[in-house]
Protein backbone atom coordinates (compact mmCIF):
# COMPACT_ATOMS: atom_id res chain seq x y z
CA UNK A 1 0.00 0.00 0.00
CA UNK A 2 0.81 3.62 -0.34
CA UNK A 3 2.22 5.25 2.46
CA UNK A 4 0.44 8.41 1.45
CA UNK A 5 -2.58 6.96 2.27
CA UNK A 6 -1.60 6.57 5.89
CA UNK A 7 -1.50 9.10 8.95
CA UNK A 8 1.47 8.60 10.34
CA UNK A 9 0.87 10.11 13.43
CA UNK A 10 -0.83 7.19 14.01
CA UNK A 11 2.17 4.89 13.95
CA UNK A 12 3.22 6.70 17.41
CA UNK A 13 -0.36 6.57 18.66
CA UNK A 14 0.10 2.67 17.91
CA UNK A 15 3.44 1.96 19.88
CA UNK A 16 1.89 3.93 22.91
CA UNK A 17 -1.35 1.62 23.12
CA UNK A 18 0.85 -1.33 22.17
CA UNK A 19 3.36 -0.45 25.23
CA UNK A 20 0.91 0.78 27.66
CA UNK A 21 -1.94 -1.62 27.25
CA UNK A 22 -4.24 1.65 28.09
CA UNK A 23 -5.83 4.79 25.90
CA UNK A 24 -5.22 7.05 29.63
CA UNK A 25 -1.94 5.79 29.80
CA UNK A 26 -1.24 5.79 25.95
CA UNK A 27 -2.14 9.85 25.84
CA UNK A 28 -0.33 10.73 28.65
CA UNK A 29 2.79 9.26 26.92
CA UNK A 30 2.56 11.00 23.99
CA UNK A 31 1.00 14.12 24.84
CA UNK A 32 -2.64 14.28 23.79
CA UNK A 33 -5.62 14.50 25.34
CA UNK A 34 -7.62 10.77 25.78
CA UNK A 35 -10.46 11.45 23.72
CA UNK A 36 -8.07 12.22 20.74
CA UNK A 37 -6.33 8.31 21.38
CA UNK A 38 -9.68 7.12 21.61
CA UNK A 39 -10.01 8.52 18.18
CA UNK A 40 -6.30 7.22 17.26
CA UNK A 41 -7.44 3.47 18.56
CA UNK A 42 -10.80 3.69 16.89
CA UNK A 43 -8.63 4.51 13.61
CA UNK A 44 -6.16 2.11 14.15
CA UNK A 45 -8.68 -0.78 14.70
CA UNK A 46 -10.89 -0.01 11.76
CA UNK A 47 -7.45 0.29 9.19
CA UNK A 48 -6.10 -2.98 10.82
CA UNK A 49 -9.63 -4.47 11.01
CA UNK A 50 -8.68 -6.07 14.46
CA UNK A 51 -9.61 -4.58 18.28
CA UNK A 52 -5.87 -4.51 18.81
CA UNK A 53 -6.62 -3.66 22.32
CA UNK A 54 -9.11 -6.62 24.79
CA UNK A 55 -11.05 -6.08 27.42
CA UNK A 56 -9.94 -8.88 29.58
CA UNK A 57 -11.32 -8.77 33.44
CA UNK A 58 -9.79 -5.33 34.36
CA UNK A 59 -6.92 -4.89 32.34
CA UNK A 60 -7.05 -4.35 28.46
CA UNK A 61 -4.50 -7.15 26.71
CA UNK A 62 -2.99 -7.42 23.08
CA UNK A 63 -4.53 -9.31 20.55
CA UNK A 64 -2.55 -11.89 18.21
CA UNK A 65 -2.20 -8.96 15.94
CA UNK A 66 -1.46 -6.56 17.80
CA UNK A 67 1.15 -8.78 19.63
CA UNK A 68 2.71 -9.16 16.05
CA UNK A 69 2.76 -5.38 15.15
CA UNK A 70 4.34 -4.28 18.43
CA UNK A 71 7.95 -4.62 17.12
CA UNK A 72 7.45 -3.50 14.04
CA UNK A 73 5.58 -0.34 15.57
CA UNK A 74 8.76 0.20 17.74
CA UNK A 75 11.05 0.21 14.82
CA UNK A 76 9.23 2.10 12.91
CA UNK A 77 8.87 4.87 15.60
CA UNK A 78 12.36 4.71 16.61
CA UNK A 79 13.57 5.14 12.60
CA UNK A 80 11.06 8.38 12.97
CA UNK A 81 13.23 9.67 15.67
CA UNK A 82 16.08 9.33 13.89
CA UNK A 83 14.80 11.10 10.93
CA UNK A 84 13.53 13.96 12.90
CA UNK A 85 16.59 13.99 15.83
CA UNK A 86 18.07 17.57 16.10
CA UNK A 87 21.74 17.28 13.91
CA UNK A 88 24.27 16.73 17.17
CA UNK A 89 27.11 18.81 16.63
CA UNK A 90 30.94 17.77 15.85
CA UNK A 91 32.72 18.41 18.57
CA UNK A 92 36.49 17.01 17.81
CA UNK A 93 37.63 16.43 20.99
CA UNK A 94 34.74 14.44 21.80
CA UNK A 95 33.71 12.79 18.67
CA UNK A 96 34.45 8.72 17.69
CA UNK A 97 34.13 8.99 14.01
CA UNK A 98 35.73 7.27 11.54
CA UNK A 99 36.38 8.98 8.25
CA UNK A 100 37.28 6.84 5.57
CA UNK A 101 39.70 8.26 2.70
CA UNK A 102 41.94 6.60 -0.51
CA UNK A 103 44.99 7.85 -1.64
CA UNK A 104 48.35 7.98 -3.37
CA UNK A 105 51.43 6.82 -1.44
CA UNK A 106 53.18 10.19 -2.25
CA UNK A 107 49.97 11.96 -0.59
CA UNK A 108 49.78 9.82 2.49
CA UNK A 109 53.63 10.75 3.01
CA UNK A 110 52.74 14.29 2.40
CA UNK A 111 49.48 14.24 4.53
CA UNK A 112 49.31 11.81 6.55
CA UNK A 113 52.09 12.53 9.68
CA UNK A 114 51.18 16.29 10.20
CA UNK A 115 47.43 14.78 10.24
CA UNK A 116 48.09 12.19 12.34
CA UNK A 117 49.79 15.07 14.63
CA UNK A 118 46.99 17.51 14.04
CA UNK A 119 44.61 14.86 15.43
CA UNK A 120 46.31 13.87 18.53
CA UNK A 121 45.82 17.66 19.88
CA UNK A 122 42.46 18.32 18.70
CA UNK A 123 40.85 15.28 17.66
CA UNK A 124 42.43 12.30 20.09
CA UNK A 125 38.89 10.20 19.74
CA UNK A 126 38.73 10.72 15.74
CA UNK A 127 39.77 7.65 13.54
CA UNK A 128 41.26 7.42 10.20
CA UNK A 129 41.10 3.98 7.66
CA UNK A 130 43.10 5.29 4.43
CA UNK A 131 43.89 2.50 1.62
CA UNK A 132 44.80 2.95 -2.05
CA UNK A 133 42.66 4.50 -4.98
CA UNK A 134 40.45 1.92 -6.41
CA UNK A 135 39.05 2.56 -9.58
CA UNK A 136 35.61 3.19 -8.70
CA UNK A 137 36.85 5.82 -5.54
CA UNK A 138 33.54 7.92 -7.79
CA UNK A 139 30.67 5.94 -6.86
CA UNK A 140 32.06 5.16 -3.50
CA UNK A 141 31.89 8.52 -2.89
CA UNK A 142 28.78 9.24 -3.93
CA UNK A 143 27.36 6.00 -2.12
CA UNK A 144 29.00 7.55 1.14
CA UNK A 145 31.36 4.61 1.65
CA UNK A 146 34.22 6.90 1.28
CA UNK A 147 34.84 10.37 2.70
CA UNK A 148 37.77 11.40 0.17
CA UNK A 149 40.34 10.90 -2.44
CA UNK A 150 43.91 12.42 -1.83
CA UNK A 151 45.30 12.37 -5.15
CA UNK A 152 46.73 14.09 -8.62
CA UNK A 153 43.89 16.28 -9.55
CA UNK A 154 41.99 15.90 -12.41
CA UNK A 155 38.17 15.65 -13.90
CA UNK A 156 35.93 16.01 -11.08
CA UNK A 157 33.22 13.31 -10.99
CA UNK A 158 29.81 13.70 -11.02
CA UNK A 159 28.16 14.81 -7.66
CA UNK A 160 31.54 15.50 -5.80
CA UNK A 161 33.63 18.68 -5.07
CA UNK A 162 37.40 19.19 -5.05
CA UNK A 163 39.89 21.89 -3.36
CA UNK A 164 43.34 22.26 -4.45
CA UNK A 165 45.67 21.15 -1.85
CA UNK A 166 49.41 21.94 -3.79
CA UNK A 167 50.54 22.80 -6.68
CA UNK A 168 53.78 19.90 -8.02
CA UNK A 169 56.89 20.53 -9.51
CA UNK A 170 58.68 17.86 -10.71
CA UNK A 171 62.62 17.77 -10.31
CA UNK A 172 65.05 14.71 -10.64
CA UNK A 173 66.70 12.94 -7.59
CA UNK A 174 70.11 10.64 -7.61
CA UNK A 175 72.77 9.91 -4.82
CA UNK A 176 75.01 11.96 -3.53
CA UNK A 177 78.17 11.45 -5.63
CA UNK A 178 76.27 10.14 -8.47
CA UNK A 179 78.54 10.81 -11.42
CA UNK A 180 75.12 13.40 -12.76
CA UNK A 181 75.91 15.56 -9.90
CA UNK A 182 78.98 16.68 -10.53
CA UNK A 183 78.09 18.80 -13.54
CA UNK A 184 74.86 20.81 -14.62
CA UNK A 185 72.32 18.39 -15.34
CA UNK A 186 71.22 19.00 -19.03
CA UNK A 187 68.71 17.51 -21.14
CA UNK A 188 71.13 15.12 -23.17
CA UNK A 189 72.79 13.81 -19.65
CA UNK A 190 70.02 13.06 -17.82
CA UNK A 191 68.59 11.15 -21.09
CA UNK A 192 72.14 9.16 -20.81
CA UNK A 193 71.31 8.29 -17.65
CA UNK A 194 69.55 5.49 -16.45
CA UNK A 195 66.58 5.57 -14.77
CA UNK A 196 64.02 4.54 -12.37
CA UNK A 197 60.25 5.20 -13.30
CA UNK A 198 57.37 5.30 -10.91
CA UNK A 199 54.51 3.63 -12.95
CA UNK A 200 51.54 2.36 -10.92
CA UNK A 201 49.93 1.22 -14.05
CA UNK A 202 52.61 -0.79 -15.78
CA UNK A 203 53.70 2.00 -18.34
CA UNK A 204 56.87 2.09 -19.33
CA UNK A 205 56.93 5.32 -21.09
CA UNK A 206 55.09 9.03 -19.81
CA UNK A 207 54.96 12.60 -19.98
CA UNK A 208 58.51 12.82 -19.39
CA UNK A 209 59.98 10.56 -22.41
CA UNK A 210 57.37 12.39 -24.52
CA UNK A 211 58.84 15.58 -23.43
CA UNK A 212 62.25 14.56 -24.55
CA UNK A 213 61.45 13.11 -27.52
CA UNK A 214 60.40 16.04 -28.36
CA UNK A 215 64.06 17.24 -28.15
CA UNK A 216 65.10 14.38 -30.59
CA UNK A 217 66.04 12.65 -27.18
CA UNK A 218 65.39 9.05 -25.48
CA UNK A 219 66.26 7.76 -22.04
CA UNK A 220 66.37 4.10 -21.11
CA UNK A 221 64.15 3.42 -18.11
CA UNK A 222 65.87 0.27 -16.19
CA UNK A 223 63.26 -0.36 -13.41
CA UNK A 224 59.92 0.62 -12.94
CA UNK A 225 57.90 0.29 -9.32
CA UNK A 226 54.30 0.69 -8.73
CA UNK A 227 54.62 3.38 -5.59
CA UNK A 228 56.15 6.32 -5.36
CA UNK A 229 57.68 5.40 -2.06
CA UNK A 230 60.10 2.79 -2.72
CA UNK A 231 61.72 4.81 -5.29
CA UNK A 232 64.15 7.30 -3.44
CA UNK A 233 65.40 4.12 -1.49
CA UNK A 234 66.28 2.12 -4.63
CA UNK A 235 67.86 5.64 -6.01
CA UNK A 236 69.81 6.11 -2.77
CA UNK A 237 71.80 2.82 -3.53
CA UNK A 238 72.55 2.82 -7.36
CA UNK A 239 73.26 5.29 -10.09
CA UNK A 240 69.48 5.69 -11.29
CA UNK A 241 67.75 8.32 -11.83
CA UNK A 242 64.79 9.39 -10.36
CA UNK A 243 62.26 12.02 -11.91
CA UNK A 244 59.59 12.84 -9.24
CA UNK A 245 57.15 15.65 -7.18
CA UNK A 246 59.63 18.20 -5.28
CA UNK A 247 57.62 17.40 -1.91
CA UNK A 248 58.71 13.74 -2.06
CA UNK A 249 61.64 14.76 -2.69
CA UNK A 250 61.75 17.12 0.11
CA UNK A 251 60.16 14.25 2.62
CA UNK A 252 63.41 11.97 1.73
CA UNK A 253 66.10 13.88 0.03
CA UNK A 254 68.24 14.69 3.76
CA UNK A 255 67.09 11.11 5.12
CA UNK A 256 68.37 9.28 2.92
CA UNK A 257 71.28 11.67 1.26
CA UNK A 258 70.06 12.39 -2.18
CA UNK A 259 71.27 15.17 -4.53
CA UNK A 260 68.07 17.36 -5.83
CA UNK A 261 68.42 19.36 -9.17
CA UNK A 262 66.41 20.95 -11.69
CA UNK A 263 64.35 19.30 -13.98
CA UNK A 264 66.48 20.06 -17.46
CA UNK A 265 63.51 20.27 -19.66
CA UNK A 266 60.27 22.10 -19.62
CA UNK A 267 57.96 19.56 -17.88
CA UNK A 268 54.33 20.80 -16.48
CA UNK A 269 53.93 20.47 -12.89
CA UNK A 270 50.15 18.87 -11.55
CA UNK A 271 47.73 19.47 -9.05
CA UNK A 272 47.68 17.44 -5.69
CA UNK A 273 43.71 17.52 -4.74
CA UNK A 274 41.24 16.27 -2.19
CA UNK A 275 37.58 14.97 -3.65
CA UNK A 276 34.57 14.69 -1.40
CA UNK A 277 31.01 13.75 -1.83
CA UNK A 278 28.57 16.85 -2.39
CA UNK A 279 26.07 14.97 0.14
CA UNK A 280 28.89 15.87 2.28
CA UNK A 281 29.41 19.48 1.63
CA UNK A 282 27.69 21.08 4.95
CA UNK A 283 28.20 18.28 7.45
CA UNK A 284 30.15 19.66 10.13
CA UNK A 285 32.25 16.81 10.92
CA UNK A 286 32.86 16.28 6.88
CA UNK A 287 34.15 20.36 6.86
CA UNK A 288 36.30 20.02 9.85
CA UNK A 289 38.10 17.19 8.33
CA UNK A 290 38.64 18.56 5.32
CA UNK A 291 40.39 21.96 6.86
CA UNK A 292 42.44 19.37 8.86
CA UNK A 293 43.79 18.32 5.83
CA UNK A 294 44.76 21.32 4.16
CA UNK A 295 46.27 22.96 7.25
CA UNK A 296 48.37 19.29 7.17
CA UNK A 297 49.83 20.08 3.77
CA UNK A 298 50.56 23.45 4.72
CA UNK A 299 52.77 22.10 7.81
CA UNK A 300 55.06 20.56 5.11
CA UNK A 301 54.61 22.60 1.88
CA UNK A 302 58.36 23.41 1.49
CA UNK A 303 59.07 21.97 -1.96
CA UNK A 304 62.86 20.60 -2.06
CA UNK A 305 65.46 23.02 -2.83
CA UNK A 306 67.09 22.38 -5.80
CA UNK A 307 71.08 21.30 -4.67
CA UNK A 308 69.86 19.59 -1.97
Amino acid sequence: MRLQSVDTHLVVALHALLQEKSVTRAARRVGVTQPSMSHALARLRAHFEDPLLIQVGRQMTLSERARDLAPRAAEAVERLEQVFRPVERFDPRRSQRTFRLVATDNLELLVLPALTALLAVEAPRVNLRCRNIPADFAELLRRGELDGKLGRGGPVPDGCRSTLLAAEEIVCVMRRGHPASRRPLTAARYAACEHLMVSPHGEDHGAIDRALAEQGLRRRVTLTVSHFLVAPFIVSGSDLLLTVSARVAAALARRLDLAVRPCPFQLEGYTLTLVWPERSEHDEGHRWLRDAIQRAVAVDSRPASPGV
